[in-house]
């Protein structure tokens, strides 16, 4: 069963884009976020498919962005929501010697906390209705270290353990799913400031991979990886929509390794 609407953070630019065109081409109404104007220009492409409706906010700005979804929600009676957690922002190359924790705070601001606020703010209608699809973005150096941007390296592997701990509240709470997706290095402008900074990437994906990965988790009927970590080239697939089981418990999991 589809969500009757799908809220995206980051909407204005890369794979967040790339999600709402996908969604709206499947006539799925859409909430796009992004503190960027060329959030209009997404509404205006998706809204030839469907309706589409947008939030010009920085998500930092946590009271103004809760009380701009909480207007929305008054104005809308949509009852099953999906949620793709998508905005992020890189930070600057990390130099031990300049370290700078105010810098390690902007970006945990929105990487972590400005996301799920969002998705606190949607949280209460969710419960009352039983029902939620949520995707967050983890990626480089959540699951290794990632020196180079240690900042956004800590924040997305922050992401893949809040994600865990929300699927563990939720599972009891009606029908709700929630992944944390790796989604490879797509060709965005956040990759050409990976790039410029001299980190090494060997391999491109596609951002229609990580697209698809959202539109299949978030329109499917049954979730075998709930609270997971999957990389968007892992066989997810097998786990929608069908009664295959994980290997084992800590699959697709951040663990220490016991002997």
């Amino acid at each position: 069963m589809k969500p009757d609407v799908v809220v995206v953070t980051g909407a204005g630019r890369g794979i967040g884009r790339s999600v709402c065109i996908e969604i709206a081409k499947n006539e799925v109404p859409l909430l796009c976020i992004s503190k960027s104007e060329s959030v209009y220009d997404t509404v205006k492409e998706a809204g030839k498919y469907t309706k589409a409706e947008s939030i010009q906010a920085d998500i930092v700005n946590f009271d103004k962005t809760t009380e701009e979804i909480k207007k929305w929600l008054m104005n809308n009676t949509y009852k099953r929501i999906g949620v793709v957690l998508a905005a992020s922002v890189l930070g600057d190359k990390f130099e031990v010697e300049n370290f700078n924790a105010r810098e390690w705070s902007g970006v945990m601001n929105v990487n972590l906390t400005g996301n799920f606020n969002v998705l606190g703010a949607l949280l209460p209608r969710m419960l009352e209705n039983k029902y939620g699809r949520i995707v967050a973005f983890s990626g480089g150096g959540s699951a290794y270290a990632y020196p180079i941007f240690s900042a956004y390296s800590a924040s997305k592997t922050a992401v893949v353990r809040t994600v865990e701990n929300f699927a563990e509240v939720l599972k009891d709470k009606g029908d709700f799913a929630i992944a944390a997706l790796a989604p490879g290095a797509v060709e965005t402008d956040m990759l050409k400031k990976v790039r410029s900074f001299g980190a090494e990437v060997k391999t491109t994906v596609n951002i229609s991979e990580p697209t698809n990965f959202v539109k299949e988790f978030i329109f499917a009927d049954k979730c075998n990886f709930s609270g997971s970590f999957v990389h968007v080239r892992d066989e997810w697939p097998k786990l929608l929509n069908s009664e295959n089981q994980l290997s084992g418990k800590d699959m697709f999991k951040l663990r220490r390794i016991e002997k």
